[in-house]
């Protein structure tokens, strides 16, 4: 990532964390919630199959009420470093000095805490997920950056369906007896796509099909970083985790 997308990036950070810290909030806590919830149950099932017994307790707390099943986390979205090399590559010059000071300048000029509250309070309580407020919000990130607008949001819609279709399929075609739920946890800004295009009746892509072409990127991926586990399901975890 070059010096200056490097310090969009950084700029991005700061917006969002002074948005987090007005509202009293921890980014991402929802799915850190989830996360310790899926880890929790996966933990006290495991508990009980190698002990042959259901506890009333773990570490004086109530045990889980689902812990008589295996709980797998699979994360769904496509990686940050692959959405923000993306972002920064659909971008023309001009495009990225745009960029730069409309972040400068929201960095600079904040909406109030009592603004953003508001703007939180509509989105959070509208379930369709088709919030006016995000819907103007998107409506404007498409007007001022189309290629944004489709990086950062259509082709996650794409990545977060190809992934849930993935696991559904996997699911599918488990030899495990009984019943089978699948929770997916998304940001309110996906849920009018994610939920459209699983509606979707017309023949769509495969998940093998639309995953390579929306995490392909011009530069080099880091050392530590496989391809292969973001376009391909990994089946060796979900035997483990006994999903399968």
């Amino acid at each position: 990532m070059s010096p200056i997308s490097h310090k969009s990036e950084i700029m991005f950070a700061k917006i969002q964390n002074d948005y987090a810290s007005k509202l009293n909030v921890t980014l991402g806590g929802e799915f850190k919630a989830a996360f310790q919830s899926a880890l929790r149950q996966q933990r006290e099932f495991w508990s009980s199959q190698q002990n042959h017994m259901i506890p009333d307790s773990v570490d004086n707390e109530l045990v889980h009420p689902r812990r008589n099943r295996p709980c797998a986390v699979v994360l769904g979205d496509r990686p940050v470093r692959i959405t923000l090399l993306r972002a920064w590559e659909s971008l023309r010059l001009f495009g990225k000095i745009k960029l730069m000071l409309t972040l400068l300048w929201s960095s600079i000029r904040q909406p109030s805490e009592k603004e953003l509250r508001e703007w939180m309070e509509s989105v959070l309580n509208d379930r369709t997920g088709k919030s006016d407020l995000m819907k103007k919000a998107l409506d404007e990130m498409a007007k001022s950056f189309p290629t944004l607008k489709r990086v950062i949001i259509d082709e996650r819609d794409d990545f977060m369906v190809a992934k849930i279709k993935q696991t559904a399929e996997m699911l599918a075609y488990s030899p495990r007896k009984g019943e089978r739920v699948m929770v997916v946890l998304i940001g309110a800004g996906h849920c009018s796509g994610v939920l459209d295009k699983l509606l979707d009746t017309r023949m769509s892509p495969q998940p093998d099909e639309i995953l390579p072409s929306i995490t392909h990127t011009k530069r080099k991926a880091p050392d530590d970083f496989e391809w292969s586990d973001v376009v391909q399901f990994d089946y060796a975890y979900a035997i483990e985790t006994g999903m399968i």
